[in-house]
């Protein structure tokens, strides 16, 4: 079930990608249990990920096997519903780097700023960047700038969700997940390929209407 859910989250976060971005990086956790730690005080909450053992399936920059990646991202506004969905947005840093700390070959870091979205109620929760309009900057100790140039995106799918996804205050309340995603830059040279599940497809469309109707003022 978890490999299963990883994979969804791997489908959703292609299709978000933008349309004329190069996929750049795909990845998933190797752990079979949680990796992800999200805590709350009730007005904001914090996610991290702490060098956890990652499959980098697809690198533009060649094979790099396994590697660790890191993520730090605090909410930066409350929550909000809308219909069964929640949106807060976030300010973070990623890395997948050799070392421990995000030390040693800088395969790909960024740092960010967009929204996470969900089902409340549900195993699943979604953290997306596209640049443009949204802030994402990327470096590469072993990517060239051409290869990280905008059009760009950072999509990071949380499965397993325990609890299930819920408000806590004004917040999206702590939780434990796994996590996989993708990373695209550059303008592509073929198309991206569509979705193959129409119920990704409704999921994306949902997400991605009400993150621009919530954005911040």
């Amino acid at each position: 079930m978890k490999k299963l859910l990883c994979l969804s989250a791997v489908a959703l976060a292609a299709w978000i990608m933008p349309a004329d971005a190069a996929l750049i990086a795909s990845f998933g956790q190797t752990s079979g249990s949680n990796t992800v730690v999200a805590t709350d005080n009730g007005t904001t909450t914090h996610i991290v990920i702490d060098d956890a053992a990652t499959a980098v399936t697809t690198f533009a920059g060649g094979p790099i096997g396994t590697v660790l990646f890191s993520l730090d991202a605090t909410s930066n506004d409350p929550a909000t519903t809308v219909g069964g969905a929640v949106i807060q947005h976030y300010d973070g840093t990623f890395c997948f780097t050799a070392s421990a700390n995000c030390t040693g070959t800088n395969y790909l870091s960024g740092t960010f700023s967009d929204a996470a979205f969900g089902a409340l109620g549900g195993p699943g929760l979604v953290v997306n960047v596209n640049s443009p309009p949204d802030l994402l900057a990327l470096t590469s100790d072993v990517l060239s700038p051409a290869q990280l140039a905008a059009p760009s995106s950072f999509s990071l799918g949380f499965s397993d969700l325990t609890p299930l996804l819920h408000i806590n205050g004004t917040t999206i309340a702590a939780f434990g997940a796994s996590f996989a995603g993708t990373v695209s830059a550059s303008p592509a040279s073929v198309p991206v390929p569509e979705p193959m599940s129409m119920a990704l497809l409704g999921v994306g469309l949902l997400g991605l209407g009400t993150i621009r109707m919530m954005k911040r003022r």
